[in-house]
């Protein structure tokens, strides 16, 4: 159903996203190292999922938003549910997979159902890239599909963007494929044009999710509501159309909650999307951990602004002159998380019901 919330897994539920499907089917079959970017709630999740399930190659899939604070034991334990994920899917390499991993000190095996487990006596010897490199060993392409991948830039004892270095350079058997929301964390994590990093030169290729037009938009909800059997009156379909500007996510948000409401109201079903927006916003700045964004945001919110005055709406706020360098870091960190973009030398708020919830900041 193309209302429902959860993340697709089916062409058919998946809409008129064809021809970013066929890329990505196309460069998880040829390439090592695959991106899927986009700003949130445009369909990267659900975009990578259904293209997994059409491949024909096997694959382990992680989601990595963590807390702030990631212990080895919580990292471990995700890729060991995706291992266990893969064996109930009954591929035709479990086998394989439960003789690769035997032998591997502090990692138990049942083989009835086939499941893998970790014994955490302290800090277990087994690593990731213990396991990474058994999954080569198969013989066969696996795909590692990591969602939201700029979030492993939280954790502390391991160098993720190394270990994908290795990988590339090492385990040709594996894929990866990485998704990020916050485009510009992303980058930076991997730094794959940073002539410093470790991932520097190698070649990857990328699948950028996009906004819908407005007629794809008014398609979408009109499919949707006509799956569903109800009758939405085309003035607030109208209006839906023109407030979300074609952010899948906030479409289906608002498809499915008018269907579960029963006809609901517009204006309730904006004001439940700009709280839930709100609460999103209120934990970010709280972890950038400066009210300057909030100010911001907020000075944002009302219309697009240049550089200039942004630095003039800050310093009035505050009462004093801020360095052009702090203003510049402050804005390209909002860039960075995918919060604002920049469009002819104006800053603004990406998503449109972010907009709206950044007043209340």
């Amino acid at each position: 159903m193309l209302f429902s919330i959860e993340p697709k897994s089916r062409r058919e539920d998946l809409y008129d996203f064809n021809h970013e499907l066929e890329m990505l089917v196309k460069f998880l079959r040829g390439s090592r190292l695959t991106l899927v970017t986009g700003l949130r709630r445009t369909g990267k999740t659900s975009l990578m999922r259904v293209a997994l399930n059409e491949v024909g190659i096997d694959y382990i899939y992680l989601d990595v938003r963590f807390s702030v604070y990631t212990s080895y034991r919580d990292v471990l334990d995700l890729f060991v549910k995706a291992l266990n994920d893969l064996l109930r899917r009954e591929s035709s390499i479990t086998d394989k997979v439960i003789n690769a991993l035997k032998g591997i000190e502090d990692l138990k095996i049942s083989l009835n159902p086939p499941e893998i487990a970790i014994k955490f006596r302290g800090r277990p010897r087994v690593t990731i890239t213990d396991l990474l490199i058994r999954l080569n060993d198969i013989g066969e392409p696996v795909i590692i599909a990591i969602d939201e991948a700029q979030e492993l830039r939280k954790v502390n004892w391991l160098r993720f963007d190394r270990l994908f270095a290795y990988v590339f350079d090492n385990l040709t058997n594996i894929r990866l494929v990485l998704s990020g929301s916050q485009v510009g964390l992303l980058y930076g994590f991997l730094g794959l044009h940073d002539p410093k990093a470790p991932l520097f030169g190698r070649a990857y290729m990328e699948v950028k999710t996009r906004k819908l037009s407005p007629d794809e938009s008014m398609d979408f909800l009109e499919r949707g509501f006509n799956q569903l059997g109800i009758n939405c009156p085309k003035d607030v379909l109208e209006k839906a159309v023109e407030t979300f500007d074609g952010i899948i996510g906030w479409l289906t948000y608002f498809g499915y909650t008018y269907a579960m409401r029963g006809s609901a109201d517009f204006d309730e079903i904006m004001k439940d999307a700009v709280q839930l927006a709100l609460s999103e916003l209120r934990n970010l700045v709280t972890s950038l951990r400066s009210n300057r964004y909030s100010v911001i945001l907020r000075a944002l919110a009302r219309e697009p602004m240049p550089w200039r005055l942004v630095k003039r709406r800050l310093e009035d706020y505050e009462g004093k002159e801020i360095n052009a360098a702090t203003i510049s870091e402050l804005l390209s960190n909002l860039v960075n998380l995918g919060i604002i973009e920049k469009v002819d030398d104006y800053y603004r708020i990406s998503d449109p019901v972010y907009r709206i919830a950044a007043e209340h900041l």
